[in-house]
């Protein structure tokens, strides 16, 4: 993986008069960036934060407090997230998120970190995504809120997760990291759940350096992870609530705002390499691809492989092993899947019932994506994957 970075040339005015000016954060780049994210995205509010698990801490840390003293903006309407808060204080005294367990493991950092206890489920074995029925049969009374995410960059069931939210009266957060550039019914990714949260760090397809984007339609919850990320100080500097510094600097802006301009370029040739692949280990027996809906546009911010031992004669680990001897670097995501690390385990105590999530977190290899990945490279890890079978 190499970072998509707007052309140094394009950059240097930019990071010029940010310097001149000396407002390196809450500057004009920020807006000019969650602006252009939320007509992007199709939303009414893009909150810029440092980063994307920052974004999804705040986005809990807001739930709690509407939970806790509902809408407080008097000139707004309904507020779309209060409406669906039914839980109260649970959100903020141990209430559960049932959320996957094959992803990465910052959201389940952001549930514990709000004092919440994460609740896991299997996966798609196709899509790898949460599958809708799934998350519905994991709800108890003690559940405050739903999350699920765009996994390796392919969209979620979204219409059908926010049919199970709605059912219960659960907010709907979704792990958008590597949502920029994916789309659903030819519309990016970013409305109908009560947050979206993107990351914008260097493996995404949009990129700041660090940084994070809360997209939401709600007034309420973004006005508050605005308050949120100055530390819940609005202003007065009589903190309304436990926040962080969660905000993101004038030059990531920047960076980030630039690079959207060429995003659907990054993304289009992200999925020339993802059909390339295709192509090439397309008739090995033992490979298998990860199932993208038809009228879903995955971003492949990873383009992820299983690797069937008895179908290739060898493991996802062999094959790892014969790509680096010959200097290919790939990554196992997710691996160990996040109920079985040690900040997690302890709320999956006792249970064994996460065979899919198992088997992809021992099958599953990203092969090498971005801006760097040519037809030679595609041609030499294809080739490499070839070989390793043979020698089997």
């Amino acid at each position: 993986m190499r970072p998509a970075l707007p052309a140094a040339e394009d950059l240097q005015p930019h990071l010029e008069a940010i310097c001149r000016s000396g407002r390196l954060t809450k500057g004009p780049y920020l807006e000019r960036l969650e602006t252009a994210a939320a007509t992007h995205l199709g939303v009414r509010h893009a909150v810029g934060v440092s980063s994307c698990t920052t974004g999804l801490m705040l986005v809990y840390r807001a739930l709690a407090e509407l939970a806790e003293q509902g809408c407080r903006a008097p000139a707004q309407r309904e507020c779309l997230t209060a409406s669906v808060l039914s839980q109260g204080r649970a959100i903020a005294t141990g209430g559960e998120v049932v959320m996957p367990s094959f992803t990465f493991l910052a959201s389940p950092a952001a549930v514990v970190w709000n004092g919440l206890r994460p609740v896991f489920v299997d996966v798609d074995p196709l899509s790898t995504n949460a599958r809708p029925e799934v998350v519905a049969a994991a709800i108890t009374p003690q559940t405050v809120a739903i999350s699920a995410c765009h996994n390796f960059g392919n969209p979620c069931d979204l219409a059908g997760l926010r049919d199970v939210a709605r059912q219960h009266r659960l907010p709907l957060v979704i792990d958008a990291a590597h949502g920029f550039g994916a789309k659903q019914a030819g519309l990016p990714v970013g409305g109908g759940a009560t947050a979206q949260v993107f990351s914008l760090s260097p493996t995404k397809l949009l990129v700041a350096g660090e940084g994070g984007i809360v997209a939401t339609d709600c007034d309420c919850l973004a006005a508050l992870v605005r308050v949120g990320r100055e530390y819940g100080n609005d202003g007065s500097y009589d903190a309304a609530f436990s926040g962080c510094n969660g905000r993101m600097p004038e030059m990531c802006a920047a960076t980030a705002w630039l690079g959207l301009e060429r995003l659907e370029e990054v993304a289009a040739h992200r999925r020339s390499i993802a059909e390339a692949y295709r192509a090439g280990l397309g008739g090995m027996t033992g490979i298998e691809f990860v199932a993208i809906l038809p009228d879903d546009t995955s971003s492949h911010k990873d383009f992820s492989i299983a690797v069937d031992p008895e179908g290739f004669g060898a493991t996802r680990d062999d094959l790892r092993r014969a790509l680096a001897l010959v200097g290919i670097e790939t990554r196992a995501y997710y691996d160990p899947p996040c109920h079985r690390q040690m900040a997690f385990r302890r709320f999956h105590e006792g249970r064994d019932d996460l065979p899919v999530t198992d088997m992809l977190s021992a099958r599953s290899l990203s092969l090498p994506i971005g801006p760097h990945v040519d037809a030679a490279v595609i041609d030499e890890v294809c080739q490499t994957i070839a070989a390793c079978r043979r020698q089997r």
